[in-house]
């Protein structure tokens, strides 16, 4: 028997090689997932760096925090850009409806609120595609062991077949081998797979970190505001 790769191929049966293809199908897939994240988390960590930097001088000077508004708009593919965009577009809207004379509300907790739903999308925004990965690194082996038993299977029905040289221990070897190789293949695509899935996990999870303490920074400014402050109520049946 010839164990090279196109060796291998050949000697496998339909199921065996069918395997192999969904195999390799799953590790293409897996990869592509895998470029596209790496990609779009190194540019969202960079540019939310970038409109951090752009965002500070403007919240530690009072009074002049609805000036970032728009300045989100600059750092396109940056969560904590849109998360704390947002937020900043909310006060400033709250700031001109106040001064057309609309009814007051509690500005601090709509800006609060108007973070908290955006990053919820952008949540799902960076996970997509784990699941994925997930599925992939869990489900590999198995599937891998669906075509060893499949070979197994194979390897044994030809040692009972004398017409295919039944009773020659170099029959049930062959058989074994092509067998494992499509354990070894599952297993390759699950490690790399479970890889990349811990890693992108990781960067979610720095992401996180910097909408959550830039978001904290922004709600601070926000309070400290005096043009932010709690809304007046309306006396009621004509008295103070």
């Amino acid at each position: 028997m010839n164990f090279t790769v196109m060796g291998l191929w050949h000697e496998m049966g339909t199921v065996a090689r069918g395997v192999v293809v969904v195999l390799i199908v799953m590790s293409v897939y897996s990869l592509g997932i895998a470029v596209e994240r790496l990609l779009t988390y190194r540019r969202g960590k960079a540019r939310s760096l970038g409109y951090v930097r752009a965002l500070a001088p403007i919240i530690n000077q009072p009074g002049r925090l609805e000036t970032a508004r728009g300045i989100e708009s600059r750092f396109v593919g940056s969560p904590v850009a849109r998360v704390v965009g947002s937020g900043v577009g909310e006060f400033a809207k709250g700031l001109d409806m106040r001064a057309a004379g609309d009814p007051p509300y509690d500005l601090v907790d709509a800006v609060i609120r108007a973070m908290e739903r955006s990053k919820d999308r952008e949540l799902s925004n960076l996970r997509r595609g784990l699941p994925v990965l997930a599925t992939v690194s869990s489900s590999a082996p198995f599937v891998g062991l669906f075509g060893t038993v499949g070979g197994i299977i194979t390897a044994f029905q030809k040692l009972a077949d004398p017409a295919k040289g039944g009773g020659g221990i170099g029959t049930v070897s062959a058989g074994i081998a092509e067998a494992l190789v499509t354990t070894a293949v599952g297993l390759g695509v699950a490690i790399i797979a479970v890889w990349f899935y811990n890693y992108f996990t990781a960067r979610v999870d720095d992401l996180i970190v910097d909408m959550d303490e830039t978001s904290s920074e922004l709600v601070d400014s926000v309070i400290k505001d005096p043009r932010a402050g709690a809304p007046t109520m309306p006396p009621r049946d004509g008295h103070a």
